[in-house]
């Protein structure tokens, strides 16, 4: 963990009361908006610089929403996001211009951002030549080095991406993203299709440029294990809501909310002998289009109680740097 995580200083990234609420229409030439899905719903965090955020929770919570908003390809209905201090959604021309070379993402999937036309040299370097960033010599030694930095050769820069392995190919994709020298990378589910090894020797080299370069990451995943191996704070998100938020151990070993524990419930123990709380989930996942009164998880919470439908829950320090929004730590 870097000493920048906790030095008390401005944040990178502010995410502050962010809402992102699409219309849900019918129709097509006369479109008539019935309701609207209420994707992301008032989230609030921080990452700074050396610092990884785990963002978790079950697929349509709203953890790809929000990563769109800080990536700039969604605006937010509501609330901010500041880079520096500065609001991202404002930004336009060459303003706008800095700010896609200081956040970068690298998705599940590979073959998504690589040109399969094209040799990852080009695709790597791409960044570089819109930017203006050298002469050709220069963006060849860069590609060069960024290569060999995520445990390639350099000349494997002539190569397509079908003649690379999927876990080279998530290599190559990464140097591409550090090709700017970015200062925040949103990392959607990097290593879920990878095998175990790989998995391991993709996360480490993550840590290893995140020590080295002091960059930044929002780590996007499902998978418990690899939030808790890289992430500094994890963020639990549920139906567009934060649930809980902590420093990543403080979490792991004092889990809070009953959708936090579900999660930990479904994974299996870690090792033989590790108690784990066995909590089984009833019906469905709401609808974000028209999500529950109160609090949003009461309709499959094992521990409701009657207000828990009537009132939402605040989120609250229920131990240093440990918030959760629920009913029964009130």
């Amino acid at each position: 963990m870097s000493v920048q995580a906790h030095d008390g200083g401005q944040p990178l990234l502010r995410v502050e009361g962010v809402r992102k609420h699409f219309a849900f229409t019918k129709g097509i030439l006369f479109a008539k908006t019935l309701g609207h899905v209420k994707a992301v719903d008032d989230v609030s965090f921080d990452i700074r610089a050396g610092e990884t955020l785990g963002l978790v929770g079950e697929s349509g919570c709203g953890k790809t929403t929000t990563s769109r908003m800080i990536l700039n390809l969604e605006a937010p209905t509501e609330g901010r996001i500041l880079l520096d201090g500065e609001p991202i959604h404002a930004l336009k021309g060459e303003a706008l211009k800095a700010y896609r070379t200081k956040v970068q993402a690298v998705f599940q999937d590979p073959w998504s951002s690589l040109n399969p036309r094209m040799k990852v040299g080009r695709t790597i370097a791409e960044s570089l030549i819109v930017n203006a960033w050298g002469d050709r010599a220069r963006i060849d030694e860069r590609v060069r080095e960024l290569l060999v930095q995520v445990g390639l050769r350099p000349e494997q820069a002539q190569q397509y991406p079908h003649e690379f392995s999927g876990g080279q190919r998530q290599r190559v994709a990464l140097a591409a993203a550090l090709a700017s020298r970015p200062r925040l990378i949103v990392l959607d589910e990097p290593v879920s299709a990878l095998d175990v090894s790989i998995r391991a020797q993709m996360m480490n080299l993550l840590k290893d440029i995140q020590a080295k370069d002091d960059v930044a990451y929002l780590l996007v995943a499902h998978d418990l294990a690899t939030v808790r191996h890289m992430a500094d704070h994890t963020v639990v998100m549920y139906l567009g809501k934060i649930v809980e938020r902590a420093p990543t151990a403080a979490l792991f070993d004092d889990v809070r909310h009953p959708y936090t524990k579900a999660l930990f419930s479904a994974v299996l123990v870690a090792w033989p002998g590790q108690a784990a709380e066995e909590i089984e989930l009833r019906g469905e996942v709401p609808s974000p289009l028209d999500p529950p009164s109160g609090c949003r998880f009461h309709t499959r919470c094992p521990y409701v109680m009657a207000h828990c439908s009537q009132r939402e829950p605040a989120l609250r320090e229920v131990s240093p740097d440990h918030f959760v929004a629920c009913h029964l730590f009130e």
